[in-house]
């Protein structure tokens, strides 16, 4: 049940990562004003996928220890 309930999560998580990298790249205008170039589209991007893979790492660690015992 555990299992379920993690991958469960796991796919939540991938649904609401691809919806924002959606939202990343369809944007005109960021926060600031500024306008999105290719150039930073792809830089905002790599910030939110190290983001997201750190999570992910952090994720795996927890259940490997929760795993073991």
């Amino acid at each position: 049940m555990k299992t379920k309930k993690w991958q469960t999560f796991q796919i939540v998580q991938l649904v609401l990562f691809v919806s924002f990298s959606v939202f990343l790249f369809l944007r005109p205008v960021d926060g600031h004003g500024a306008e999105q170039t290719p150039e930073v589209r792809l830089i905002s991007f790599a910030v939110w996928a190290a983001f997201y893979l750190g999570i992910l790492a952090v994720e795996r660690l927890i259940y490997a220890i929760v795993r073991h015992r």
